[in-house]
């Protein structure tokens, strides 16, 4: 539908998220992109199709350059979306372009996100310590989530790798990276398995994973 009414201002189309990976169920959604020409108005939508939510992301190519260059904290899922595309029309030869794009960003950009962002994860830290004092203990696996998807996305920027899950199934490829500060793999592991720990426990260990990391940026990055 998209691309029959866009035709050739539609560069590259695809699917994305569980359906590109073949991991989806049938309750799953469906995730499309298209990258269009700078000059289309067409906007991002979404619908359903017998039951089924079906998210449409258009984006010109100077907002796929502009998510190239400036590094955020989802800068790992949106690369992770772009590579990872399931091309179903255009020329793929254009993720070629934004690839030299983005191996031509200073490691220094990386690292000077890193030291600006880094330190805001203790606002993640302080929510749990708070659920402790509160006694709202419902809420342990909610900010435990928020701060392990905050060292699982700071990973990958440092890597300069990407992210292809959402939310924990995204964890265990931030294990496979390269650079990792030492027992990253196994302290994340365990605070996946709060509801095994003590509420003191999960604290500790959130602070300890939070210290190897801050620590492991500070050795190695040019900051």
């Amino acid at each position: 539908m998209f691309i029959h009414k866009y035709g050739h201002e539609v560069l590259l189309g695809g699917i994305c998220g569980s359906t590109a990976r073949d991991t989806d169920t049938e309750f799953s959604d469906l995730e499309m992109l298209f990258i269009v020409k700078n000059e289309l108005k067409a906007k991002t939508f979404d619908f359903a199709y017998e039951g089924m939510p079906v998210g449409v992301t258009v984006l010109k190519v100077s907002d796929i350059e502009k998510d190239i260059n400036e590094i955020k904290m989802d800068w790992p899922l949106k690369m992770g979306r772009l590579f990872n595309l399931k091309v179903i029309h255009g020329d793929s030869a254009i993720l070629k372009r934004f690839r030299e794009i983005l191996e031509k960003i200073p490691k220094e950009r990386f690292d000077e996100f890193l030291a600006r962002h880094t330190p805001l994860c203790y606002e993640g830290l302080g929510k749990l310590k708070a659920v402790k004092v509160r006694g709202n203990m419902h809420e342990v696996g909610l900010f435990v989530e928020e701060i392990l998807e905050e060292f699982m996305l700071l990973t990958a920027i440092f890597n300069r790798e990407f992210i292809n899950y959402d939310y924990f199934g995204g964890l265990p490829e931030s294990f496979k990276f390269k650079n990792l500060p030492k027992n990253y793999e196994k302290n994340a592991r365990k605070l996946m398995r709060w509801h095994d720990l003590t509420v003191d426990e999960t604290i500790n260990l959130a602070e300890a994973l939070f210290a190897t990391l801050y620590a492991y940026w500070l050795r190695t990055a040019s900051w």
